[in-house]
This record gives C-alpha cells, sequence and structure tokens, in this order.
C-alpha cells in the first residue's frame, strides 16, 4: 500500500505540467464560452427590445402602457356618448388587444393626413392605399430601419424590372420573378444586418417585409407609366407623407386621445374629411408654382 502511495506521488509529479496545461485549456474553453453566451444573450434582448417598443405586436410593451392608459378614465355607465369607449373596454378585458383598436382607430387619421396632403398642399403619391400601408410599416419597424429596407426594396426591383424586361415575358410571371428577386435580396439583407449586429432590423418581423415587398409592384407601375423625373418626385412625396403619418401614429399622446375620447375623434376626422372634400381653392404648392400669375 505504502508503495502503491509512493508510486502515484512520483507518477503525478511527473504529469504534474501536462496536468495543468489541460487544466489551463479547459478553464479558457469555460470563459469564452461564457463570454459568447453573454454576447448571444446580450443580442437576444437588444432583438426582444426592438420588437417589445412595436406598437403592430400583440406582446410588445406599447400594449401595457395602452392597458393603462384604460384606467386612467374610468367608465361608470353605458350611454350615447361613450359606448365606443365602454366597448373597448369589453374588447380588451375578453383578450383584444389594445394596440390593434389603437392602429384600427387611428388608421382614419392617416387616411386624412394623406388626403389633406394632396388637395390641400398639393402632394402627389401612390393613392391613399399605399403611404397608409407604408405608414404602418415604417411604425412596425422604425423610420430608420423602414427606410433601409425600402430603399433596398426599390433598388431590387428596378433592376429586377430591367432584367425581366429583356425576357419578354407575359405580366404575371414577370412579376413573380421580380418578387424573387426582391425575396433573395431582403433575405440577404437580413442575414447580412446579423453579421454587422444591426439588431434593429434583424428584428423585424415578416409582417412589415411583406408590406413593402408588395408595394414594389407599385413603385414598378409607376416607372413605366411615367418618366424617370416623375417617378422619382412622386415616391419621394410618398415617402414624405408615410413617414409624416407615421411621426403622428407613434406619438403617445395621440394614442392616449384616441383610446380614452374615440367618439370625438371620430366626429372631428369625419368632420374635416368632408372639409377637404369640400375645398376647391388653389393648393399651397400651386400658389407658389402660380406666383407671378397671381401677382397680376
Amino acid at each position: 500500500m505504502f508503495v502503491l502511495l509512493v508510486l502515484t506521488v512520483f507518477i503525478g509529479k511527473g504529469y504534474e505540467p501536462e496536468f495543468r496545461k489541460v487544466r489551463n485549456l479547459y478553464a479558457q474553453e469555460i470563459e469564452e464560452a461564457s463570454v459568447s453566451a453573454e454576447a448571444t444573450g446580450a443580442g437576444t434582448i437588444k432583438l426582444e427590445e426592438a420588437t417589445k417598443q412595436d406598437i403592430t405586436e400583440r406582446t410588445s410593451l406599447v400594449k401595457g402602457k395602452l392597458e393603462g392608459y384604460l384606467t386612467e378614465k374610468k367608465v361608470e355607465t353605458l350611454k350615447w356618448n361613450n359606448f365606443i369607449q365602454v366597448g373597448i373596454r369589453q374588447g380588451v378585458a375578453q383578450g383584444v388587444s389594445a394596440n390593434t383598436i389603437v392602429l384600427v382607430l387611428l388608421f382614419p387619421l392617416v387616411a386624412l393626413m394623406i388626403a389633406s396632403a394632396r388637395h390641400l398642399l398639393g402632394l402627389t403619391g401612390f393613392g391613399i392605399f399605399v403611404p397608409a400601408m407604408l405608414s404602418v410599416a415604417f411604425v412596425a419597424t422604425g423610420i430608420k430601419v423602414g427606410m433601409i429596407l425600402f430603399v433596398v426594396i426599390w433598388l431590387l426591383a428596378t433592376m429586377a424590372r430591367k432584367l425581366t424586361k429583356r425576357l419578354k415575358m407575359q405580366y404575371l410571371p414577370r412579376m413573380a420573378l421580380l418578387m424573387w428577386f426582391v425575396s433573395i435580396g431582403v433575405l440577404a439583407v437580413l442575414l447580412g444586418a446579423v453579421n454587422v449586429r444591426l439588431g434593429e432590423l434583424s428584428a423585424v418581423s415578416i409582417f412589415p417585409i411583406l408590406i413593402l415587398m408588395l408595394l414594389s409592384e407599385n413603385f414598378i407601375e409607376v416607372q413605366v407609366g411615367k418618366s424617370k423625373r416623375e417617378a422619382f418626385r412622386v415616391t419621394v412625396q410618398t415617402i414624405l407623407m408615410a413617414i409624416g403619418a407615421a411621426v403622428v401614429l407613434k406619438l403617445n399622446w395621440v394614442q392616449k386621445l384616441v383610446l380614452l375620447n374615440p367618439e370625438v375623434y371620430l366626429v372631428l376626422v369625419a368632420v374635416m374629411n368632408i372639409y377637404v372634400g369640400k375645398y376647391v381653392g388653389l393648393r399651397l404648392l400651386e400658389n407658389f408654382k402660380f406666383k407671378s400669375m397671381l401677382r397680376k
């Protein structure tokens, strides 16, 4: 027994440098794994924070904030001037998302802003639907990330149009091939954003991406039917209207106003729509355009 103990001590001393090397290597691997886990956790937290701030998501932090607004104003009994408020509170209590309710209420305001920009200011664009949907996409992604995706999709659609034009294909198959190019390009952007640690772009959900991709058909139609200069002008003005609407949609006091006073808000929007529809005077940009003629 004594001999075995002595042999063990000598063998341990002989292999002590090797033991130390293995131990140090094992400790280094553990430390690297810990650092990697922390980095991954930090990245995940960043993605989650970017997602939770999105008003279009049912599980975002904005949802709790909007539900908190409802507790600030008590609605005791059902009356003729608060039936929508009562319905909103009952819906939220049954599980309807407050985010969805606010976005549905704000959409008429977005349409009013776009109509006013066209008839009062003189801005042109892709009708009402395209700027309105683009503004919702900007709300979901954030204006900076939304603009990056918009520019990428616009460039991809333009290049794909030039490539598919030479193939002399029918319209629908050509548009399907154009969507193929756009999808591949967007996928490359999303994967590249992960590598450069652009968490906001990586956290974008499929909803705003699909909106931007589907709107690429409208961009192509404008390029086909108008000159390059006119198409660029219409696109820029559409973006300006969408950004303005997105800024309004993200204002906390606007969300609170429409949620706590939906009846008054909806009546005001309807009255403003009637006023804009009956306006027949010169638009703001036309005043500058015909300034010399108006002086005469």
